[in-house]
């Protein structure tokens, strides 16, 4: 109510400038606009909260070439009845076909927290929201002027345009708004949210009455919590991992009866693990090529990196092992130790590396690189195009840290984040597939640490998959 309040005082204040400076029909000529001051507007949050906002342009011309090129408009959404008190939302619609809602909540240990949500319109909710926003004639007109025809009571609404930084450029609206161009905006958005949205969105409402606990990861969405998992010691019935549809087994260690009665009774997607670029020494291959070994796997005992670019190598990987594994019944490989570039950057190793991952890819089979950003880029610079080697990259640790030393799972450093975000984006964005697995406990201080990664992952449509152990199983 209190939002509610500041708002309608805002705009008042806002309509009362304007009408001291004459009615905006249109853009003032160029020479005018820089004498104009800017004037600051209130916009709503993601849930009721207000704060000021000081738009990039002044709010009484209209400037296309700011308008944003994510959001066609928002809407704050208030989710209770009549005279109910109940927190309002804020519906960002986006131009890729989903509307984007911030839900506040506050943790038990006091920390401030939005959850960022994202849900699907259908084509046809899209198509009917965006031929009735017309941003240009939203910004020009008063809210509050009477309709002959209709009159419309009511509580505050409003709709906000927002700029290239996806920052408030203007709110639009006020208290029980009667313009019928307005409100037929505005009901068209409403008209068109998912069922999905105002489930969630009465779940919300009854969480914040009634101050329950809320655990951000615990409450993420159903489609991506379970899409991806990664299983590598998982010694199991393959059958109680059947909630996932993306899963990564070491299929070395499970029959072919079992991958295939799983694969095609649950109608799921199975990844075998393949080292590539190191030697364990529980493996039964181990000593038909430990004279191949370049040196110790720092913290990982009975592990050594292996010379890839030698021929016997290369031939037990794609003329043995990888189809062994195919003849499993498994849909790709997920191919772990590319890394062994970074370790030994050499011409030999890159062009080792080149050899087995173009073999693997031309067996018709997805190819999933586990890191391997030095090898992977090494090879688009000099060697060909990403398509050639993978389909799909998985990285570890992109938000979370192993602290080696201290045994203990935290938050990866600003630097490591922003170098391995730009390195999945690069080609995510060129169309191949991108999983996270990220290690985090299930303490209080990293509730944030998991919901950031389910907000990253669900904003980018990319699966993931979060253990609280270094062994994955």
């Amino acid at each position: 109510m209190k939002k509610k309040i500041v708002l309608w005082i805002m705009t008042v204040l806002t309509a009362c400038a304007l009408a001291g400076c004459g009615k905006a029909t249109d853009q003032l000529p160029a020479d005018d606009q820089a004498a104009v001051t800017p004037v600051t507007s209130v916009a709503p949050s993601s849930a009721g909260n207000t704060d000021p906002v000081t738009p990039v342009t002044p709010l009484y011309y209209f400037d296309e070439s700011l308008i944003s090129d994510e959001y066609l408009v928002g809407m704050d959404y208030f989710t209770g009845d009549f005279l109910e008190l109940a927190p309002t939302v804020i519906v960002k619609v986006r131009y890729d076909g989903r509307i984007e809602v911030g839900f506040d909540h506050t943790l038990l240990n006091g920390e401030e927290y939005t959850d960022i949500r994202y849900f699907d319109l259908t084509e046809e909710q899209y198509a009917n929201i965006e031929e009735e926003i017309d941003l240009r004639k939203l910004f020009f007109l008063d809210p509050e002027e009477a309709d002959p025809e209709t009159t419309m009571d009511g509580g505050y609404s409003s709709l906000i345009i927002y700029d290239k930084n996806g920052d408030v450029y203007k709110v639009c609206g006020g208290f029980c708004p009667h313009n019928s161009d307005f409100n037929r905006m505005s009901g068209v958005i409403s008209e068109n949210l998912p069922e999905e949205f105002y489930r969630y969105c009465n779940e919300y409402k009854l969480a914040r009455l009634r101050e329950e606990e809320f655990d951000p990861y615990e409450n993420h969405s159903e489609e991506f919590k379970t899409k991806y998992g990664v299983f590598l010691d998982y010694d199991g019935d393959l059958g109680e991992l059947d909630k996932y549809n993306y899963i990564v087994i070491d299929a070395q260690y499970h029959s072919r009866d079992e991958i295939v009665d799983f694969n095609s009774g649950y109608q799921k997607y199975v990844y075998s693990y393949i080292n590539i670029g190191s030697i364990e020494d529980f493996r039964d291959y181990y000593d038909d090529y430990a004279d191949l070994a370049l040196g110790d796997y720092e913290n990982w005992d009975g592990e050594e990196w292996i010379d890839v670019s030698d021929p016997r190598w290369q031939n037990f990987i794609l003329n043995e092992l990888a189809p062994e594994l195919l003849e499993k019944g498994i849909n790709g490989f997920f191919v772990d130790n590319c890394d062994v570039y970074y370790n030994y950057p050499t011409e030999d190793i890159l062009n080792g590396l080149a050899v087995i991952m173009r073999g693997l890819k031309g067996m018709g089979c997805d190819v999933i690189i586990n890191g391997g950003d030095a090898f992977l880029d090494a090879y688009c610079a000099s060697m060909g195009s990403w398509t050639d080697v993978i389909t799909g990259i998985n990285q570890e640790s992109v938000f979370s840290y192993i602290d080696w030393d201290n045994g203990s799972l935290t938050y990866a450093s600003e630097e490591d984040k922003a170098y391995f975000l730009d390195y999945i984006e690069k080609y995510g964005d060129q169309g191949a597939y991108i999983f996270l697995i990220e290690y985090v406990d299930n303490a209080d201080e990293h509730r944030t640490l998991r919901s950031s990664i389910k907000n990253y992952c669900e904003e980018h449509d990319y699966l993931y998959y979060i253990s609280d152990s270094i062994d994955l199983n």
